[in-house]
């Protein structure tokens, strides 16, 4: 990458120009005197002492006192890594305050449903899911448009993810624990793309667009938990149940503990290993609203195309069915799953 292109990184990332230029002179000469930097950066002599004392306060450079007074440039790595923490800490925030004021005067229950113009667009979306999903991702797809999202599953190790596709073969880039594959029941079953991170977005479009086409293309972007919840239900009702498991969960291999957002996501993986298994729920009680959090083994399930549950058994012995988001048949709606085991 060339220097322009870092000055104009670092002063996007909050440095001004001298204090970019600064910092990169620094570590091509090592620790230094001021009149050295002023010689070699061409930063005016009036300025290099403001920017230096500027560049000390915010952690790029260490100051090393005495006679001449020498300047350190401290490690990148350390920089970057201190600047990404307090970076996203201030995005979490920020999106915290916001989002108190969106629901203040919209509410928590209003669907958000919005239409994406243009296949790149979609593409960029589909790839935003994956990367900020925190539990799993469910996709039914062609394998045309899987491939596509290659490095991004690439990348994702502890989180779980629900393929379905029209596989001939497992490539290898799919061979992972973490990853469950199936290969879809024909035709009828690929008419719709759906993506689903967590319970927070979901993405859907219809066939895949010829090149030229690719202007005019649309996909529906959601999010809300009530209405992704029903999303769920139909990928796993209507696809992943409809075709045949080439590649289950390699459970042993997966880094415990790992949570799972949706009920049929945990059962599907409990179906592929063997019962008890340690588990930890959040939640609310369904009768009460109350919240809810039960550490226990889970003994049985139910899972069939209309219901959803599991049988814990708590550290008191006391026996729960718990459901997922929306249960009201169930004790306990599960809104996080656990697995310690």
């Amino acid at each position: 990458m060339r220097e322009e292109e870092i000055i104009k990184m670092l002063q996007k990332l909050g440095l001004t120009k001298y204090e970019s230029l600064a910092y990169i002179t620094l570590l091509k000469l090592g620790t230094s005197k001021a009149t050295d930097l002023t010689k070699e950066s061409g930063i005016p002599h009036t300025r290099i002492y403001d920017v230096l004392s500027s560049l000390h306060r915010k952690g790029f450079v260490d100051i090393m006192h005495g006679t001449p007074r020498m300047y350190k440039p401290v490690n990148p790595e350390l920089v970057f890594e201190k600047l990404k923490e307090e970076i996203i800490s201030d995005i979490d925030a920020i999106k915290g305050a916001l989002l108190e004021l969106y629901k203040s005067i919209h509410g928590e229950d209003i669907p958000e449903i919005w239409t994406i113009h243009g296949f790149e667009n979609t593409l960029e979306r589909v790839e935003y899911i994956v990367r900020s999903a925190r539990r799993e991702v469910l996709i039914n797809t062609p394998l045309e448009f899987l491939t596509l999202l290659k490095e991004e599953v690439r990348k994702r190790k502890n989180i779980i993810f629900v393929i379905v596709s029209n596989f001939d073969e497992i490539p290898e880039w799919l061979n992972k624990e973490n990853v469950i594959l199936a290969k879809s029941g024909g035709a009828p079953w690929l008419m719709g793309t759906w993506i689903i991170g967590d319970i927070d977005y979901a993405l859907f479009f219809g066939a895949l667009p010829k090149d030229r086409r690719k202007e005019k293309f649309y996909s529906f972007w959601g999010k809300s938990p009530k209405l992704i919840q029903n999303y769920m239900h139909w990928f796993y009702t209507m696809y992943f149940d409809n075709s045949d498991l080439i590649k289950p969960v390699e459970y042993e291999k997966l880094k415990k503990p790992f949570e799972i957002a949706n009920i049929r996501t945990l059962i599907t993986i409990l179906k592929q290993t063997q019962l008890p298994k340690n588990i930890e729920v959040i939640g609310h009680f369904v009768d009460t609203r109350e919240e809810a959090t039960i550490k226990g083994k889970v003994i049985d399930y139910e899972y069939t195309s209309l219901t959803a549950n599991i049988t814990l058994v708590d550290e008191n012995g006391k026996e729960w069915k718990v459901g997922g988001l929306g249960s009201y048949f169930e004790d306990v709606e599960g809104e996080k799953f656990i697995l310690l085991e």
